[in-house]
């Protein structure tokens, strides 16, 4: 089974839109659908906006669901200068940039306590068959790099540039990073689809109200192409 954690209601409702003899259930009050997708059983839920409600969906569809697979699928907000919206990055992995110890010697900004680790990987074979999946869609821009994940809606220059100083990441969201965390805890495999839907400037807010249904359309095409080639 194929899991789908989506934090907005847009980018649930083009991923329901692809399922067939859906279900849906409730549990710890978030919404959960279960269905059929070209013929690969899966199931999708709306975690909500933020670290908490997203590392609590996580957890809450392992326990219930057990998938082979967990994807975080949905918009985030382009860091690179080569990155323009409506294009598709693809996780190598994921970087909690509010995640803060570094005032203990021997820390990073970023590291996770009891993880010792500061970059959480997708699984890699998760990784290789979304960037083979996109090859499939006609004029997509997709890009391979690491999510920034924190509690934060980035619309400012100089944080979008602290952002770029301390982490090599391509985009920015406020999921992935915990999601990461709960499937790397409990040995799930774990894969980011985002689709940029601004720049992470003082322009983001305008420009995400603006294009985020047109990239949720984008992550729906390439999770559809990942579920076909994903047939054993």
């Amino acid at each position: 089974m194929i899991g789908i954690i989506c934090a907005e209601s847009q980018e649930m409702k083009e991923i329901i839109r692809l399922m067939d003899n859906k279900k849906k259930e409730k549990i710890c009050s978030l919404n959960f659908t279960t269905g059929v997708i070209s013929g690969k059983n899966c199931v999708a839920a709306l975690s909500g906006v933020g670290k908490v409600n997203a590392a609590m969906c996580t957890q809450s569809m392992i326990l219930k669901y057990n998938p082979d697979v967990i994807l975080n699928v949905g918009v985030a907000g382009g860091i690179s200068e080569n990155i323009n919206i409506g294009d598709i990055v693809i996780g190598k992995g994921v970087i909690q940039h509010d995640f803060d110890v570094s005032a203990f010697p021997g820390r990073q900004k970023g590291e996770i306590s009891g993880l010792g680790k500061v970059e959480i990987p997708c699984t890699q074979n998760i990784s290789d068959k979304l960037i083979s999946a996109s090859k499939n869609i006609k004029d997509l821009n997709t890009h391979y790099g690491t999510i920034l994940t924190g509690d934060q809606f980035i619309n400012s220059s100089e944080t979008l540039h602290n952002l770029k100083y301390y982490f090599d990441g391509l985009a920015c969201e406020m999921e992935a990073g915990s999601i990461g965390q709960v499937c790397f805890i409990n040995n799930i495999n774990f894969g980011v689809i985002k689709s940029i839907s601004d720049t992470a400037d003082s322009n983001s807010t305008v420009d995400f109200e603006t294009f985020i249904k047109q990239s949720s359309k984008n992550c729906s095409k390439l999770l559809l192409e990942f579920i076909k080639l994903n047939q054993d």
